[in-house]
């Protein structure tokens, strides 16, 4: 009798836990899928594998295989004992595991670069927020640590590279595959300079948001302009307060539009 309650305990524990999960996991694809529209396969490899290159990889991969032995361990536990109730235990690790394939691999709907700023990673999870459950990354230190509630809501949105080599592929990757990029034009730094000159000689300024002060202080276009074939009164220059509302007006006329570029899958 003690052995029923503890089971039918554990598996009511474990539902309360892994069901909002599942649930998520479902939010995030379905809603993804009506804004970018049927995605190949390869995008979420292409993700995948960029994620790898990123500070959080090992630890994804750790707790990937620690959820995997968690419930292997729980489908032994529960075929030796006989409790069937024991499945809803095993599905939970499962599900888990599911729900970091979705969130991890999901194509992210808008891009943030700049400098590693509290304003700049607050700008980010405004932006987040907004379009939420839709993603939105960047390559920023988001290790905050006066502000943890900060830095763990964005922290799975977070590819950080531990060497320059690594941190240029994935930013010209995440360039290609999201629809939306969004760059910090008063951050007047070497690596942001980087950045902005990809964006406007690759073309990928027709879906780039320029960031500025109130005043229009854009000094990394001043840095690079003229561009041959681009003129500047045709980007868009976007006030940092407006960033979020602009972001949620692009992703409203995305559509069901195929978006992403799978160009970089070959130097991967």
């Amino acid at each position: 009798m003690l052995a029923e309650i503890l089971w039918t305990a554990t598996a009511a524990a474990t539902s309360v836990v892994a069901c909002p999960y599942g649930v998520l996991a479902a939010h995030i694809w379905l809603r993804s899928r009506m804004v970018l529209g049927p995605l190949p396969s390869e995008a979420h490899e292409t993700l995948r594998r960029l994620l790898e290159v990123s500070r959080q990889g090992d630890g994804l991969k750790l707790t990937r295989m620690t959820l995997l032995y968690a419930g292997i361990g729980a489908i032994v536990v529960t075929i030796a004992a006989r409790e069937w109730i024991g499945i809803v235990v095993t599905v939970a690790p499962f599900i888990l595991i599911a729900w970091m394939g979705v969130r991890t691999t999901t194509v992210p709907v808008v891009l943030v670069l700049g400098t590693s700023t509290h304003s700049s990673i607050r700008r980010q999870r405004a932006i987040k927020r907004r379009l939420s459950p839709l993603r939105v990354v960047s390559l920023l230190d988001v290790d905050v640590p006066w502000d943890t509630s900060l830095a763990s809501e964005v922290s799975l949105d977070c590819f950080r590279t531990t060497n320059e080599d690594d941190w240029w592929l994935v930013i010209t990757g995440l360039m290609e595959i999201a629809p939306i990029i969004v760059i910090d034009a008063a951050a007047e730094t070497t690596g942001v300079l980087r950045e902005g000159r990809h964006i406007l000689g690759a073309e990928l300024w027709r879906k780039c948001l320029f960031l500025t002060p109130p005043d229009g202080f854009a000094p990394v276009l001043d840095r690079l302009f003229p561009v041959p074939g681009v003129e500047r009164q045709h980007l868009r220059l976007v006030p940092y307060e407006d960033a979020a509302r602009t972001c949620a007006t692009m992703v409203a006329q995305l559509g069901r539009r195929g978006v992403v570029s799978l160009r970089i899958k070959s130097s991967l």
